[in-house]
């Protein structure tokens, strides 16, 4: 009896520890893929501190993606790179697991990530807002070859020219009223800049069009006077009297 209850306990609890997950998904193994990569884990409690002042290079993934369990590799070795790089305090190598809820899953949110592997690059200030998308390939060499500099905005001013600081400066002293009217008129010239172009194209369409028609007609015409010389020529050559008389 002691026996039977201890089997049957046994099948429980080996029932409720099994997760149904196929190999390479199940808790186990996303967690020895989490830790293979050696970039510094970034989610929404210490993405704004670690990322600083920094330039920042960040992949978006999930463990169980076959693309992003691919990339590790040449990641780990961009993250070696940069770590014993000389000049380097600077620039961050970071990972954000979408998977990770609510933390990570997130600030993939925060992102609009729609497919795994993401990488993004560039500036991290002011909440990554100027962070721009890597769509290059993939290896080591290639994401190596990424420039990773600072570029002129508010949260950066020491990467402007003069004339561009001075600018940004001016903008940043003006009330939320004056800056929400200007961002209305800058709306309006960019729809009107847009409605103009729109035109402009279907304007050109419609000569593209018309150009196309002429040409094919155009064409017909030659080809049927073409046709007609050579049928000339043939009934020359066959004696045939090509005159009628009156």
């Amino acid at each position: 009896m002691y026996f039977t209850i201890v089997l049957l306990a046994t099948i429980f609890i080996g029932c409720y520890a099994y997760t149904y997950e196929p190999p390479g998904r199940d808790p186990a193994s996303i967690e020895k893929i989490r830790d293979a990569d050696i970039s510094t884990s970034l989610t929404t409690d210490n993405f704004d501190e670690l990322t600083k002042g920094k330039l920042v290079f960040i992949k978006f993934y999930s463990p169980g993606c076959p693309h992003c369990k691919e990339l590790i590799p040449a990641w780990n070795e961009l993250t070696t790179y940069y770590n014993e790089g000389d000049n380097n305090d600077n620039i961050l190598i970071g990972s954000v697991d979408c998977t990770d809820s609510p933390k990570g899953k997130g600030l993939c949110a925060k992102f609009k990530i729609m497919g795994l592997p993401t990488l993004y690059y560039g500036d991290a200030s002011l909440g990554g807002i100027y962070l721009e998308e890597y769509g290059g390939d993939k290896s080591f060499n290639d994401l190596k070859a990424v420039k990773l500099e600072g570029k002129c905005n508010p949260g950066n001013l020491d990467a402007c020219s003069k004339s561009d600081r001075k600018e940004m400066k001016q903008l940043m002293k003006l009330s939320y009223e004056t800056i929400d009217k200007k961002i209305k008129e800058l709306e309006k010239q960019e729809e009107e800049l847009r409605t103009g172009y729109t035109n402009k194209f279907n304007q050109l369409q419609k000569d593209y069009d018309t150009l196309v028609v002429n040409h094919d007609l155009d064409t017909l015409k030659v080809k049927h006077t073409i046709k007609l010389i050579k049928e000339v020529i043939d009934r020359r050559e066959k004696g045939i009297d090509l005159l009628v008389s009156q």
